[in-house]
């Protein structure tokens, strides 16, 4: 069921009349009814996939228990076992096939012929995302930062709570929970809030994500057939796709959240206006790379060691980051091509760089600073080309044919134009702090005719049913 299909919003709105009216009997009904909604919504796309994640609740509940218990012994081994079991899970789940699969291509190499076709394992959708925040539940309870949850409702509320569980914002235990146990009402400022984030996203993902899709998949998927300018071209739209269809479902989601009377974190804070790539990685996918921070990268010694061991520790962390997203090559060359572009700018300029204001400086340093943020956009661009390609093979071919001449690029192109513009001109009004405004206008008429003029253009240009999300396959 996808958050943008007309299945998802028949769903919701009847979740929302129970979800309001179970909040005037307390809390635990309300729970009791997000519960029950999260289940069916994850379960519309398989039940066993629902009885594997009732399952592993009720795993992480017992150790967190067991943590909380006093017990010196279970206090010891109960987070080992949720931290092997979470990243078990993964293992499992997306790699196996993968490592299967390169075993069995080594073999066949040497003459030995293997067929492990029924090794098939299907990934259960969103498994990175709530493995990931199990796993963080565990962290902080054994580190005492929170008292493991005593209601089995409303720590299985969090772990399936519907609006993330797909793929992300991923929400911690120690932010959400105090949240669930406090009695949600219908805020008309929350859910006019609420509405419009979820109008922003369906704009983003179906006016510019999925209008891109066609061209950008007819080009890697046809490389062979197509010019340099053809190519490049699909590789600048791919990162404007990829950017519009996750930051697109984490504003959906974090627009449905609001309406619940839950916050969650934010996940992307305009990252294409990132003046260098670890400023890029601070403002993408922001509630990942600081789970990867907390628990990766801090534990590991961050940046309080050598230069070294600095460089060490940010490498883990890249090269963990692209094991994440998928068991592909090119997932993992994407994570340490940007480690390494970290890591080097660290060592040749420094951890700290000097601020770059408008206001001190005038149009040079504003020159200066848009100089950096196009070098960084091309950079992430390239690593956008290894992370689309579907094998290092692929991204090898799609690079050999830059320099091919000839040939324009396809009419699909066009129809993300315009709304390309507008994304780029909502985010460059926010990054300046420009004071014009149309969705959150203190005029309401500004503010009316602008929800309308986004609903005409989503109706118009947009698919209902459209294709699914690019992250949910991580």
């Amino acid at each position: 069921m996808l958050i943008n299909s007309i299945n998802f919003w028949i769903f919701f709105i009847l979740f929302l009349v129970g979800y309001f009216a179970a909040t005037r009997i307390n809390c635990k009904a309300q729970n009791v009814w997000l519960l029950l909604g999260s289940y069916f919504f994850y379960g519309w796309m398989s039940v066993k996939m629902a009885g594997l994640l009732f399952i592993v609740t009720i795993i992480f509940y017992t150790l967190g228990r067991w943590i909380g218990s006093g017990n010196m012994k279970a206090k010891k081994w109960a987070p080992l076992v949720g931290v092997i079991l979470g990243v078990g899970l993964l293992l499992y789940f997306k790699y196996t096939n993968f490592f299967l699969g390169e075993f069995s291509a080594l073999l066949n190499s040497l003459g030995l012929r293997t067929n492990w076709s029924s090794f098939n394992i299907i990934v259960p959708v969103g498994i990175s995302f709530f493995t990931f925040k199990l796993i963080s539940y565990i962290i902080d309870v054994n580190k005492g930062k929170m008292t493991p949850e005593r209601d089995f409702v409303t720590f299985a509320s969090w772990v399936a709570f519907f609006p993330t569980i797909m793929s992300g914002p991923i929400d911690r235990a120690i932010d959400t929970i105090p949240q669930l146990k406090q009695t949600s009402r219908w805020v008309d400022a929350s859910v006019l809030e609420g509405l419009k984030r979820i109008l922003w996203g369906m704009f983003l993902k179906m006016c510019i994500a999925d209008k891109i899709a066609p061209y950008t998949d007819a080009v890697y998927n046809n490389f062979y057939h197509h010019s340099g300018i053809t190519i490049c071209m699909a590789a600048v739209l791919y990162s404007f796709q990829i950017y519009a269809d996750f930051s697109g479902y984490s504003e959906m989601a974090i627009g449905v959240a609001k309406i619940l009377g839950i916050k969650v974190p934010e996940n992307f804070l305009r990252p294409y206006f990132s003046t260098n790539v670890g400023d890029f990685w601070r403002r993408w996918h922001a509630s990942l790379m600081s789970w990867f921070k907390d628990y990766i990268y801090i534990p590991l010694g961050g940046s309080r060691c050598s230069k070294a061991r600095t460089a060490g520790n940010t490498m883990t962390v890249f090269a963990v980051s692209g094991l994440w997203h998928g068991a592909n090559w090119t997932f993992i060359v994407w994570g340490i091509y940007h480690g390494i572009l970290v890591v080097l700018r660290r060592l040749i300029w420094g951890k700290k760089t000097k601020e770059i204001s408008t206001s001190q400086s005038g149009m040079v340093l504003y020159l200066e600073k848009y100089g950096k943020i196009l070098v960084t956009f091309v950079l992430c661009t390239i690593g956008w080309m290894v992370f689309r390609s579907a094998s290092l093979e692929q991204f090898l071919g799609v690079v050999s044919r830059i320099g091919a001449p000839g040939g324009l690029f396809m009419s699909w192109a066009l129809t993300a134009i315009l709304p390309i513009s507008i994304l780029i001109f909502k985010e460059l009004k926010d990054e300046e702090q420009w004071n014009i405004h149309f969705l959150h206008s203190g005029n309401i008429w500004i503010q009316a005719v602008s929800i309308a003029l986004l609903i005409v253009y989503i109706g118009y240009t947009g698919d209902l049913e459209g294709a699914q999300f690019i992250y949910f396959q991580f």
